[in-house]
């Protein structure tokens, strides 16, 4: 089986757990940065989901599962530790042509989250199609160490400098060329050492004069600030 990968925008829909443990609580986490809205269906759940709840982060119905929990969802994640209520969920969820990522069940998931993490923007992700989640997890874990903090920064950067080019050039051979010399540039051992200054003397001597470099490193320092905090 072939996967195809690609990255949702998930803002404002609705993603149903069924589960309140440890994994659910993993599910979560990983939504909460896409900004869904979350329902937990579970009598029970472990601290911080209950605490995701107290504040306003999820719903969670405290109660067992029924088929009318899934209105509305657009992404289902069956998380119980019952293979029957399991079940359950995914003939529901294809029933209502709701794609349903099963725990521990490869074979019957709609959909599979894989071993990922976030640089700001930057998001890497690792599958093995569910052959090995221990596999995708060391790889993950070893390109956690390749792309470090700096890459928040680095993302932002080049965003606001495709915002600044782009809209205003259709030479994509040009835009290529530019941003050849922006990536093999000094800019993230600039944003490793925080030298900010010589990261905007980089960006005049690539960028075209009409651009404001200093509020473009500003705007990055802004980014990697909120990232902090």
């Amino acid at each position: 089986m072939s996967l195809y990968p690609v990255n949702l925008d998930i803002r404002d829909l609705l993603c149903v757990i069924i589960g309140g443990g440890t994994v659910a609580s993993r599910k979560i986490e990983s939504l909460l940065p896409c900004e869904a809205k979350i329902r937990v269906v579970s009598p029970m759940v472990i601290e911080l989901i209950a605490e995701r709840a107290q504040a306003g982060m999820l719903e969670w119905q405290q109660k067992k599962y029924e088929q009318d929990d899934l209105s509305g969802a657009k992404l289902v994640f069956a998380a119980t530790d019952n293979p029957i209520i399991q079940k359950q969920i995914v003939a529901d969820a294809d029933a209502a042509g709701i794609l349903v990522n099963v725990v521990d069940m490869p074979e019957s998931c709609g959909f599979q989250v894989p071993a990922s993490f976030r640089r700001g923007e930057l998001l890497l992700t690792v599958a093995t199609g569910g052959g090995s989640p221990a596999l995708a997890a060391r790889i993950r874990k070893e390109l956690e160490s390749s792309y470090g903090p700096e890459y928040v920064g680095f993302v932002a950067l080049l965003a606001a400098v495709r915002q600044e080019i782009v809209p205003f050039s259709d030479d994509l051979a040009k835009h290529k060329q530019m941003f050849d010399k922006l990536l093999d540039s000094d800019i993230l051992n600039y944003i490793q050492q925080e030298k900010w200054g010589k990261l905007g003397s980089l960006l005049q001597n690539i960028l075209p004069a009409r651009i404001d470099t200093l509020r473009i490193v500003r705007e990055m320092q802004n980014v990697i600030q909120e990232q902090v905090t």
